[in-house]
């Protein structure tokens, strides 16, 4: 016996006829007649009398009419309320965000997201680094922000903002006043630094090293309001994205275009191809999208 069969037996027993039964449901009624006989032959009892005009149930008909008609009933709402899970965003989503981008690019959509679908936890841990690839990859979290470039064939990612790297200094300071600079024209310049596991520290030094030298540092820490707090203060250099900078205002800092990096910071999110989004990944996933996309029509108005 299964559901079909069960249907079966329903249809015929409202319809107290094969022939009208089997026109409801467009089957034959000899299928119907010999379902009604294999659930009478697997239970041992009877569950149709004929009068010569119609089918009537008997007391073991009738009792296995009710119970069929609980048990479907209850299949049907197992099936809708199965059917909704996925409709439901819920779940916890873990995030791997570097501090600054949490507030200057995550924050306020964040609010948003949360405000939309209020079942979803989610768990930030602010950890800026060239290990970002390597930890989404792993999936020792759903999603991360990183810095262009990516690997393109382990990873999706959502452009979340250009813009150009820009040098950092006082309003006193002997260049503030250039329209700009090449990475060679810094050769002796007194730098700050951010911590060497960040991938702006890397892409310096790199783009320093092509420049023929290696940078004078002399100080290096994670919190780029600190860092632009001593340039503030008259000393050092920073090299850094001018959108960070332009985030605060920072009366007595001046910032200068660097020569080749007209979109030398490049931010995304990603996740890895070969990993499964639960719901609440995908939904945050999706939502970031839309939200970018619409910032960038916005932006291009």
């Amino acid at each position: 016996m299964n559901i079909q069969a069960l249907h079966y037996f329903i249809q015929v027993a409202d319809s107290k006829s094969y022939s009208v039964a089997a026109k409801k449901i467009y089957v034959a009624q000899s299928s119907l007649s010999t379902t009604i006989k294999r659930i009478e032959e697997e239970l041992a009892i009877k569950l149709f009398n004929y009068d010569g005009k119609s089918l009537h149930l008997t007391a073991e008909g009738e009792r296995l009419y009710e119970l069929a008609k609980d048990f479907l009933g209850s299949y049907e709402m197992f099936f809708e309320s199965a059917k909704k899970i996925t409709d439901d965003v819920f779940g916890t989503i873990n995030l791997l965000l570097p501090i600054l981008v949490s507030d200057m690019f995550f924050a306020e959509p964040i609010a948003a997201f949360q405000r939309k679908y209020p079942n979803v936890k989610i768990n930030i841990t602010n950890r800026a680094g060239y290990h970002t690839q390597s930890l989404i990859s792993v999936n020792e979290f759903d999603l991360g922000a990183t810095i262009k470039p990516i690997i393109h064939n382990i990873f999706e990612c959502i452009d979340i903002v250009k813009s150009p790297m820009v040098l950092a200094v006082h309003k006193n300071h002997p260049l503030a006043e250039r329209s700009q600079v090449s990475y060679e024209e810094l050769v002796y310049e007194k730098f700050l630094s951010y911590e060497e596991d960040s991938v702006l520290y890397l892409n310096f030094i790199s783009k320093t090293k092509q420049a023929g030298y290696a940078p004078m540092v002399t100080l290096k820490a994670a919190e780029t309001p600190f860092l632009l707090s001593v340039i503030e203060q008259g000393e050092g250099s920073l090299v850094l994205p001018e959108c960070v900078v332009n985030y605060r205002n920072y009366k007595n800092i001046r910032t200068i275009p660097i020569k080749g990096e007209e979109e030398g910071y490049q931010l995304v999110l990603i996740h890895a191809k070969d990993k499964y989004l639960s719901t609440a990944s995908q939904a945050f996933w999706d939502f970031i999208k839309d939200w970018y996309r619409k910032e960038d029509e916005n932006h291009n108005v």
